[in-house]
């Protein structure tokens, strides 16, 4: 609930716009899938985004692209 009250849906739609793919899909190069989750327990970060096993909390776009960016 604190993820989607704080923007999660915008930037899942963010996020998608940079990946080029669809949530459940994964980037042709195979580096990236967009998943989403009900919950990652971290209230009080949210929104909260997961990669591998590293939760990147308080996020907004700019945090997004700075992650991809570091990520590629």
């Amino acid at each position: 609930m604190s993820c989607s009250m704080r923007g999660a849906e915008r930037l899942l739609a963010h996020l998608a716009g940079k990946l080029g793919i669809k949530e459940g899909e994964t980037t042709p190069d195979g580096r990236f899938t967009l998943s989403t989750a009900e919950c990652l327990g971290s209230c009080g970060t949210a929104p909260v985004v997961m990669v591998n096993e590293t939760y990147h909390e308080n996020i907004d776009p700019q945090r997004i692209d700075s992650l991809l960016e570091s990520l590629r």
